[in-house]
């Protein structure tokens, strides 16, 4: 399972979170702060466009950005 590391402002304050990849078992990928679940992102294709989006506020909040990081991540690194 490939793993993220993601460093966002919230708050004012650079919180690094830990992102797992989507499995077969698991079709979401967890976020995680400091080794505790925060919430998950769901990618969705509507329409041919790429949508991200969160379970909770505040994976919500950064369901955009997280989003085009793991897909930045994944075009570099194959």
């Amino acid at each position: 399972m490939q793993k993220y590391t993601y460093i966002a402002n919230v708050n004012e304050t650079r919180v690094t979170f830990t992102i797992n990849s989507a499995t077969a078992v698991v079709p979401l990928y967890q976020v995680f702060k400091n080794g505790k679940l925060v919430g998950c992102l769901l990618k969705e294709t509507q329409e041919q466009n790429l949508i991200w989006s969160g379970t909770t506020l505040l994976t919500q909040g950064l369901a955009r950005e997280m989003g085009n990081f793991i897909r930045r991540t994944d075009e570099f690194s194959h």
